[in-house]
């Protein structure tokens, strides 16, 4: 089937955070960026998880920032001696070995999913996501695992109490719930309407929004439809005009956000456009995936939009386990 190694990849990941629950991968991370400015710095996926982790920190009072790793030759200045995150699924990025060479951080921390790797070996400290092996292109194990470890060593460093193992385990179960019923069937008929479309928005506000880019990829990588993730509110101050009946929008929705993220979704109702949310209800939307609890629900989001850039290549016949154009490096 088109897509195997991804698909199975999506589902093995709630296992995946029951296996970083059992670990101290979290609190490792926390004392290794205790009481210092952060930089998170990674390419594609992992620059997307590192902006959710610095706006996480940031949340908790704590100074942090996201860089693309092949913009640092041109940013590197203001990071000077900064405690560097380095993310890598592979650790063999040389993008990212390049910036850290640029960059001279003060102290390199990395969070990769190759405990052997030559980022591991360049780090003072290694936190290994614990995602085992990914074989299709598009990275989904990493992605949660990486994201669900930066969201509690957040919570750690800012004295919070709401991320924790038993609340991580309580989204793991949701979502390997979700998986295992008929909500996918929501989805694969959302995604065959979607693979019609000349152009997808995803549009979301605060956390959802370094998510809505990260589904954006997924979506363009794994389907080769046009996506772009956008912050909500942005998002009217002149891309609403791409809206048509030969487009559509996904959402993500939480309490937060809601009257920021409705919107948009309000516009595109009146253009005849598509519209889907992930996350929580919105009216008479189409919902997509589980509602989870807060602590982690961000992870939620992220495997809903990996299994609808699956469903869409699907649909137009896309092998999303080897787009073309694109390789990665194996564990």
């Amino acid at each position: 089937m088109l897509g195997a190694h991804f698909e199975a990849e999506i589902r093995e990941q709630p296992e995946v955070w029951r296996r970083l629950a059992a670990s101290d991968g979290a609190q490792r991370l926390a004392a290794a960026v205790a009481g210092r400015d952060v930089l998170f710095v990674g390419s594609g996926s992992s620059l997307f998880v590192g902006m959710l982790g610095a706006l996480a920190f940031r949340r908790r009072g704590i100074r942090a920032a996201a860089l693309a790793a092949t913009e640092a030759r041109f940013d590197r200045n203001a990071y000077r001696d900064a405690c560097v995150v380095a993310l890598s699924q592979s650790g063999r990025s040389t993008d990212l070995l390049d910036a850290i060479e640029l960059l001279a951080p003060a102290r390199l921390v990395a969070l990769t999913n190759d405990a052997a790797a030559p980022l591991a070996q360049r780090a003072a400290v290694t936190i290994d996501c614990l995602a085992g092996p990914e074989l299709a292109v598009p990275a989904s194990k990493s992605v949660t695992s990486m994201a669900a470890l930066l969201l509690w060593a957040a919570a750690l460093c800012g004295g919070a109490h709401n991320r924790t193992a038993a609340t991580l385990l309580e989204t793991a179960a949701e979502v390997r719930a979700w998986l295992a019923g008929d909500g996918g069937g929501v989805v694969e008929a959302a995604a065959r309407r979607i693979a019609r479309c000349r152009s997808v928005a995803v549009v979301a506000a605060g956390y959802g929004v370094p998510v809505a880019y990260e589904l954006a990829l997924k979506i363009k990588e794994a389907s080769y439809v046009h996506a772009e993730g956008f912050p909500a509110g942005e998002f009217r101050h002149g891309s609403s005009a791409m809206l048509d009946a030969s487009t559509a929008i996904v959402g993500i929705v939480d309490e937060a956000s809601r009257d920021i993220v409705e919107r948009p979704l309000a516009a595109a109702g009146a253009a005849g456009a598509q519209r889907y949310v992930v996350g929580a209800p919105s009216g008479d939307v189409t919902l997509l995936g589980p509602v989870t609890g807060e602590a982690f629900n961000t992870l939620a989001w992220l495997v809903v939009g990996q299994y609808l850039a699956l469903s869409i290549g699907r649909a137009n016949a896309v092998d999303s386990d080897a787009p073309r154009g694109l390789r990665k490096w194996l564990r």
